[in-house]
């Protein structure tokens, strides 16, 4: 397996991954994916193996330490002196769980964000993977404060891991 920065290649096989993992439409998965490859490439990585697409993690720096809904909706591109790195997601084919791609693909990011000197990696999960991500370094802050997406109405928590 290794791990790369995502192409326009990649498009057609993390929108299938991405609209499956969290339940959109394609359609709608590629526009957005289409412009976060655009704006941030550099901190859009794909785990591959035998030429797949077998996972993805992605997100934008950002100025705040927390995710907030506007960057789900407007893509821009890293600024140098962004603070924090921000992961709007990670996605793992089914097949390919429990395998460590994920893990992988965190400490990846966490590597890349450390290049491009952020302070922290930061995220939003559900209550059911704060210990997925308390294992890999993160830890809890408390509840968003933010109306982020939730599709059944579990209030998220913000994670954050200091670089």
């Amino acid at each position: 397996m290794i791990i790369r920065r995502v192409t326009m290649d990649d498009l057609e096989e993390v929108v299938n991954l991405e609209s499956a993992a969290f339940k959109m439409t394609k359609e709608q998965t590629k526009n957005d994916m289409m412009g976060r490859i655009e704006n941030y490439p550099d901190t859009f990585l794909v785990a591959q193996e035998d030429g797949k697409v077998i996972g993805h993690i992605f997100g934008p720096a950002f100025n705040k330490r927390y995710i907030e809904d506007e960057l789900y909706f407007e893509n821009h591109p890293n600024q140098k002196d962004d603070r924090y790195q921000m992961v709007l997601s990670l996605a793992v084919l089914p097949e390919y769980r429990k395998q460590g791609v994920a893990t992988k693909l965190i400490e990846a990011m966490t590597q890349e964000a450390r290049k491009q000197n952020r302070q922290a990696i930061s995220l939003t999960c559900l209550p059911k993977l704060i210990k997925f991500y308390e294992k890999r370094g993160l830890h809890n802050e408390g509840k968003t404060s933010d109306d982020i997406p939730d599709p059944t109405g579990v209030t998220s928590v913000n994670m954050i891991r200091a670089l």
